[in-house]
């Protein structure tokens, strides 16, 4: 049998070979499996890989305009939504204390009316 293999031109049947066709032919699921992934991740160079990075046409693609924009925004809704509810206890906690020195403290304020308000069936 090896003199069988050693008188092959093995560089002749590999030329022959169609390579492209082989991979459609593949399970790569299957050939995957196999492959051990944390020793393939140990040689993978991370710094290597970010060195490669356009970090400016990176930024030149984001619009830091709009994105800065819409953090302020949300940062002012926020803000005034705070505001809002701490007016809100401010008013109550007032509301209480001239109760309580009015002698007429019933607990805590009912909230206002809204205007057209409809009923609740």
């Amino acid at each position: 049998m090896n003199g069988l293999v050693a008188r092959i031109d093995l560089n002749a049947v590999l030329l022959r070979v169609e390579l492209n066709g082989l991979p459609g032919r593949m399970d790569i699921n299957q050939v995957l499996d196999r492959v051990d992934m944390d020793k393939l991740m140990a040689r993978v160079d991370i710094n290597e890989i970010a060195g490669r990075i356009d970090i400016e046409a990176l930024a030149a693609d984001t619009d830091l305009g709009a994105l800065m924009a819409g953090s302020s925004s949300t940062l002012a809704t926020e803000g005034v939504d705070l505001e809002r509810s701490h007016a809100a206890s401010m008013d109550d906690t007032i509301t209480r204390g001239v109760s309580r020195l009015r002698r007429t403290h019933a607990g805590r304020a009912d909230p206002p009316e809204l205007p057209n308000a409809q009923e609740e069936p």
